[in-house]
């Protein structure tokens, strides 16, 4: 029977990465028809971070902005952890045009479309999910990929779980900035510790070459929402107090704004019957340093190839979709497991202890701390970073008191003189 034009075998839903790597798989892997649902292909995230054999494995190398030989971690009281390589094992990304690299692939296929709409409204019918469009149009398929991100399309229409905290970014690329010899080697990019003046979720300065510079700090919360004036605020004040940064970018010229939110904590399950989640609409950015590009790439890849499978047997129920969440766990469970018990107690921590953190970080071999980057290990396990939470809490009460004496004292002193005069 000739297929009618509003109903297609894969359904995807988000422009990203994430939805763009499921789209060239499924059409690889099979003769589906593709549809993908977004009114603009990778609108999010303009220069992140992640690793070369990534970027060189999917094709990504023409999105390259700036390569890093080498990373640092700095916390705001000034403790800082270096590590260089050999190679270049970081880099930045254009983010849009990497995912216009990954659209161009999938449209080499006669069977994928791009439907320029946003996604309303889902519903079941059978074994057909029907996505109403802006438009007032519907279109209709027995599989839906969510890679929508943080507005989790099929979360909010079907009540599913969703990630338990979110990491708000605020940050802005600088141009034309003088960077004096021995200021900031463009061949190495820097991770901020987190702060409770600047932003509990870290922040980061990018050399992008050429003079400019991405920087900008992120908050950390339990609400997908957050008051942007107040990340805003936080930024603000990193751009003045943070040093030596601040007064490297003072001299350069303000640009373009960085900001959105980052799911943190997988959902589970990631399948359901005739749904797959995948990116950060199934929360699979790392726990820790909330990198999502490596993710999307590869779990958006198995994802596609699992439901081309499932387009070739016809059958899109969730036991034989599980197969992409078994391969997920493979490689996965147990860093994301502990990265996510971690998280709410690691961003909730002073400056004192990131700095602790810092210097524990520089005891690390260059492989030990690129492990730790790139598969989500915390760089404490839960029971040292316990004592460090305990430790750093008991510190702040013990100055508080001892600042609380001094201050009666020196009152009772006073009055003590003023009784005598």
């Amino acid at each position: 029977m000739p297929r009618s034009p509003d109903f297609y075998d894969v359904a995807i839903v988000g422009g990203g990465l994430a939805g763009l790597s499921a789209a060239v798989a499924v059409s690889a892997n099979s003769e589906a028809w593709v549809v993908l649902v977004d009114k603009d292909i990778g609108r999010n995230n303009p220069t992140p971070l992640t690793f070369s054999d990534v970027v060189q494995e999917f094709g990504l190398e023409d999105s390259v902005v700036n390569r890093y030989r080498g990373f640092s971690l700095h916390s705001s009281p000034g403790s800082q952890s270096f590590h260089y390589y050999g190679d270049f094992p970081l880099v930045s990304l254009d983010y849009r045009w990497a995912c216009y690299i990954l659209l161009t692939r999938a449209q080499q296929s006669l069977r994928f479309t791009w439907q320029r709409s946003y996604a309303t409204n889902l519903t079941r019918d059978g074994g057909e999910w029907i996505i109403s469009l802006n438009g007032g149009q519907q279109i209709r398929a027995p599989l839906l990929i969510d890679a929508s991100g943080r507005a989790h399309f099929a979360a909010h229409c079907l009540h599913l779980a969703r990630p338990r905290l979110y990491s708000h970014c605020y940050g802005q690329i600088f141009s034309r900035c003088q960077i004096a010899d021995g200021e900031l080697a463009e061949d190495v990019c820097l991770l901020l510790g987190g702060s409770e003046r600047f932003g509990n979720g870290g922040g980061w300065c990018y050399p992008l070459g050429a003079g400019r510079i991405s920087f900008g700090f992120a908050s950390v919360t339990a609400s997908p929402r957050y008051p942007l004036e107040l990340v805003r605020r936080r930024y603000r004040r990193a751009l003045q107090e943070f040093t030596p940064y601040a007064h490297i970018l003072a001299r350069g010229k303000p640009g373009p704004v960085e900001r959105g939110s980052i799911p943190l904590g997988p959902v589970r399950p990631f399948v359901h019957d005739g749904l797959m989640l995948v990116g950060d609409a199934a929360g699979q950015a790392t726990p820790w340093a909330c990198m999502g590009v490596e993710p999307a790439l590869v779990n958006g890849r198995t994802c596609g190839r699992v439901a081309a499978q499932a387009f070739k047997r016809k059958d899109f129920r969730a036991e034989v979709l599980r197969e992409y969440e078994t391969i997920w766990a493979q490689t996965n469970r147990r860093a994301y497991r502990q990265g996510t018990i971690l998280a709410p107690l690691q961003w909730t921590q002073s400056e004192e202890v990131w700095d602790r953190i810092t210097v524990g970080h520089s005891r690390f071999t260059p492989e030990e701390a690129l492990a730790h980057l790139r598969y989500n290990e915390p760089i404490y396990s839960l029971p040292v970073l316990g004592w460090s939470v305990v430790y750093g809490r008991l510190g702040r009460i013990r100055r508080r008191v001892r600042d609380w004496l001094r201050q009666h004292l020196r009152i009772g002193a006073l009055r003590g003189e003023a009784q005598e005069a």
